[in-house]
């Protein structure tokens, strides 16, 4: 098999995210949450991914966002701004369903190994990040679950838009839909940690838990702008 580590290659880290826009992202938090508070934890978490894959990840990173890449990501707001580190790449993610938009950019980033995220789950620990690139050594792919049926990362050594094709986004059965087309492509497909994602309220709590005692720089701001939205709810 080639290798993933092949110098001649870029490496590159794709963090797929939403503006952080009151009602548009984060929205089964909102209730528990109003929708601008619900967005200020959409920014949080892209900040802090954004912070660990930039110090962790060798190669490019690259943010590939919905809509206008001029109109910056900071404004009046304090609690929606999110800082992109010097470096970061910002490109737009194209339009269709979410299998249409990781192909639409994975063509743009070009050949090399590439790793795609969400915003979803940005207290992987740094201990898997550093190991990525280096499951591909051993497969064509790699891709990692959460408890959702769907998955926080896909990996691939090259372009490869079968396993884009045939997922029902957004359902529980990402996950396993996309080791079925694998599959069916003659594709080796390693499995990364299984890990937790934060869509409703249960899991934000869940993940502030996780961050108690957490000592990691991106993760302790993260822990901070978390509670300082959740302290400031008035229900």
């Amino acid at each position: 098999m080639d290798k993933a580590n092949n110098p001649a290659e870029t490496r590159c880290a794709v963090i797929m995210a939403k503006r952080p826009v009151p009602g548009r992202v984060k929205t089964r938090l909102i209730g528990g949450l109003s929708d601008r508070q619900a967005a200020c934890v959409h920014a949080a978490m892209l900040e802090c991914v954004l912070e660990k894959l930039g110090k962790t990840l060798p190669g490019r990173v690259v943010l590939a966002l919905d809509g206008d890449i001029d109109n910056p990501l900071t404004g009046s707001d304090a609690g929606l701004k999110v800082t992109v580190p010097a470096g970061v790449e910002v490109i737009d993610q194209g339009t269709g369903d979410l299998g249409q938009r990781i192909g639409h950019v994975w063509q743009i980033i070009g050949s090399g190994p590439a790793v795609f995220f969400g915003v979803d789950s940005p207290d992987i620990p740094t201990q898997v990040l550093t190991t990525l690139y280096d499951s591909l050594n051993h497969a064509h792919a790699a891709v990692g679950p959460v408890e959702d049926g769907g998955y926080w990362c896909l990996a691939a050594r090259r372009y490869t838009p079968e396993l884009l094709a045939g997922i029902d986004w957004g359902t529980s059965a990402v996950y396993h839909q996309t080791r079925e087309a694998a599959r069916n492509a003659g594709l080796t497909l390693h499995e990364l940690p299984h890990w937790h994602d934060v869509d409703t309220a249960e899991d934000l709590s869940a993940l502030l838990t996780r961050l108690r005692d957490t000592r990691e720089p991106a993760l302790t701001r993260l822990k901070q702008r978390l509670d300082k939205i959740t302290q400031d709810h008035q229900p």
